[in-house]
């Protein structure tokens, strides 16, 4: 896991990267070696290095300068629909304003007055990004591999009954009966099983039609009509659980 924090104060930054070092340590005593924090006390260092996809949340506070936090944010959101972003503020009377960027929570500055909020906010927010570093183990020509949850757009049947994972950037064709890749999915709030041997990653979905899910990339995934009840309810779910941008779309 990677986060990076943003703030042009340097003495906020430090109480909020130590604050959040202390909270992981605790309470993820196992992981916390595994996750990255980067801190950033200047706006611009922080646009040259921002990539899509290379944080899972991302901490900015609303008053900097040149740009403020919301401003950071709606970049950000241009380019990476789903990290998960967090306000930091002095001041509660801009909150309203995260949420158009669909941000997570914030953080009440200073963070020494304010731990309950703080502890609340991630309590919230880490079981979340804990789901979403999930991966399952899949057999590829005899060999286990752990392929992240995340990565997984769709499932299905080729025409000659062989399973196939569409990943991002590429197709595998797994060992594993369907069954099991059900099984081991379905208990994730991302999949639904719209279709008869069909298991759709909801975080690929640009918007849903009344017979189809549209993908980033356009490709449509059919909705049976035996399953369109519930698959239409799941994703509704999915899209206020996200606070994802296409909830417009419905």
């Amino acid at each position: 896991m990677k986060i990076a924090i943003v703030d042009d104060r340097q003495e906020d930054l430090i109480s909020a990267k130590t604050f959040l070092n202390e909270y992981l340590a605790k309470k993820f005593p196992e992981t916390f070696r595994a996750i990255q924090i980067d801190s950033f006390s200047g706006v611009e260092d922080f646009l040259k290095s921002f990539k899509p996809a290379i944080y899972d949340l991302l901490i900015f506070d609303i008053f900097m300068k040149p740009l403020n936090g919301i401003q950071i944010a709606q970049i950000v959101r241009s380019k990476d629909r789903d990290a998960a972003i967090i306000f930091l503020t002095g001041s509660e009377d801009f909150i309203l304003e995260g949420y158009k960027v669909f941000a997570v929570g914030y953080f009440i500055k200073p963070l020494t007055e304010n731990v309950a909020q703080f502890d609340k906010t991630c309590e919230y927010i880490f079981p979340k990004l804990w789901e979403k570093q999930k991966k399952i183990s899949v057999r590829v020509n005899g060999v286990d591999t752990a392929l992240p949850y995340k990565n997984i757009r769709y499932i299905d049947i080729f025409e000659n009954r062989r399973l196939c994972i569409h990943a991002t950037n590429i197709e595998i064709f797994p060992s594993n009966t369907y069954e099991e890749i059900l099984a081991a999915l379905e208990t994730d709030s991302r999949f639904v099983e719209c279709y008869h041997r069909i298991i759709l990653n909801m975080d690929f979905v640009k918007f849903m039609d009344a017979e189809d899910f549209i993908l980033n990339d356009d490709t449509k995934i059919p909705i049976s009509q035996r399953k369109s009840k519930a698959a239409k309810l799941k994703y509704m779910t999915h899209l206020i659980e996200t606070g994802s941008a296409n909830t417009a779309s419905l």
